[in-house]
């Protein structure tokens, strides 16, 4: 995640099941999904035939890796699942439901994550997925950083300034993420949230904040922090989609962690274009959708990123089927 400076390993992986050209659902996010099919009001009984399901059971890995800059990273983000459908539906809306679960490791060169997931969708338009995470910093790039106040500099400059005082640690990492989305002709919306619960070993008397290069803000070593990404896409072919992303991070803090502290904001936000082009159309099968993706957007709102320079980032996402997949 971090060349430099960390990368925001989200939900470009939002958009990739959804998509013809399979926009991703990352991680933070944002990491490739199963292509999904969303409720679309105005389909008729004249209407074209739905696209064909996938395997009742299907057991492949998801892979979306990426480079971002402002601020700079790198990282490799992946899944290995094993889902099932759960009862056979004859409508848009009930047709495309599953429940899967499976393991999920991400790595960059300041931390790595592991930890099992889960993900259930019993409607086309509502998924709702649970993951938990070990975090391991290896005290490397800068990585990690702690505060004794919220209020103290986290800007890439200051950081730079402190690198002797990086120290590797672990911790725990709770998230709970509902997505609500639909389509409506070529036009697809949807909402991500994110719910996460931090559970971080940090050094005695080093402070009850870090630095979390996933989501570019001052994270509570015992606390809350909630995300949001927000897609509006158009799908102007099979292969490529078009598109906007709202993104925003609200890390919460309590008076325990100082006086005043509660009032403290580090939440930010930006919203920008996305376009994503697919290099093959075929599903399931054992490189399906290679995906590359771009996005440019800018800071709304943050403590130290405002101005002309944008966020940047680019990936590439596939989906591999390791059970019955298709050559």
């Amino acid at each position: 995640m971090t060349l430099r400076r960390p990368l925001c390993a989200w939900s470009l992986s939002l958009c990739l099941g959804l998509a013809a050209p399979a926009l991703a659902q990352e991680e933070r996010s944002a990491v490739p999904e199963t292509p999904q099919t969303v409720a679309d009001p105005t389909d008729t009984p004249n209407a074209p035939s739905l696209p064909a399901l996938g395997p009742d059971v299907r057991l492949y890995v998801t892979s979306f890796n990426v480079v971002r800059w402002n601020p700079l990273g790198l990282e490799s983000q992946n899944r290995l699942l094993l889902q099932k459908r759960m009862f056979d539906g004859d409508s848009i809306l009930t047709r495309d439901n599953f429940i899967n679960g499976g393991l999920s490791f991400k790595a960059n060169p300041a931390n790595l994550k592991l930890g099992p997931t889960v993900e259930f969708q019993p409607l086309a338009i509502l998924n709702l997925r649970a993951t938990y995470e070990f975090v391991q910093f290896m005290g490397t790039m800068g990585f990690l950083q702690s505060y004794t106040d919220p209020r103290a500099d986290f800007s890439d400059d200051a950081r730079d300034l402190t690198d002797e005082l990086a120290y590797s640690t672990s911790g725990h990492h709770y998230i709970v993420e509902p997505t609500l989305q639909a389509k409506f002709g070529s036009i697809v919306v949807r909402a991500k949230a994110s719910i996460e619960y931090w559970n971080m070993d940090l050094r005695e008397g080093s402070g009850a904040t870090f630095y979390d290069p996933l989501l570019d803000s001052l994270i509570p070593a015992r606390g809350w922090v909630f995300t949001n990404d927000s897609d509006l896409l158009l799908l102007a072919t099979p292969r490529l989609t078009m598109g906007a992303r709202f993104s925003a991070v609200w890390p919460r803090y309590t008076d325990a962690m100082g006086a005043g502290a509660a009032s403290v904001d580090n939440s930010h936000m930006r919203v920008g274009p996305l376009v994503a082009y697919s290099l093959s159309t075929r599903e399931f099968t054992t490189f399906s959708k290679p995906t590359v993706i771009l996005q440019l957007a800018w800071y709304l709102k943050h403590p130290n990123r405002m101005g002309a320079m944008p966020y940047m980032i680019a990936g590439f996402a596939f989906t591999s089927d390791l059970l019955g997949g298709q050559k």
